[in-house]
């Protein structure tokens, strides 16, 4: 995950596919938090024409939202168009856990 975060934090495009592998539960966390996954949830349903429209809809503080759109954008979980307007096309996300590594 970690090179994975800092290959898009450089521009460097990913391994592809559709698949964001973590080191561990802690990771995983740390990057899909409650507020996150609000945040895909709504776009699902609702694309927004930007941040700010997008932060009053969640009743949320701009400078968190964008920090979380940067976030998702940087994984694919979040688009962003052109014209600056958000959406996402994320169906599901799974995991599996392994208890014995």
């Amino acid at each position: 995950m970690a090179e994975a975060w800092k290959a898009a934090e450089a521009g460097r495009p990913g391994a592809g596919g559709d698949r964001i592998l973590f080191r561990d539960w802690a990771a995983l966390c740390a990057v899909l938090t409650p507020k996150r996954y609000e945040l895909l949830r709504h776009l699902r349903r609702s694309p927004e024409a930007g941040i700010r429209p997008l932060a009053r809809a969640l009743g949320r503080d701009v400078r968190r939202g964008h920090e979380d759109v940067v976030a998702l954008a940087e994984l694919g979980l979040v688009l962003r168009g052109e014209d600056g307007g958000l959406s996402s096309e994320v169906d599901a996300i799974t995991s599996t856990i392994r208890i014995a590594a």
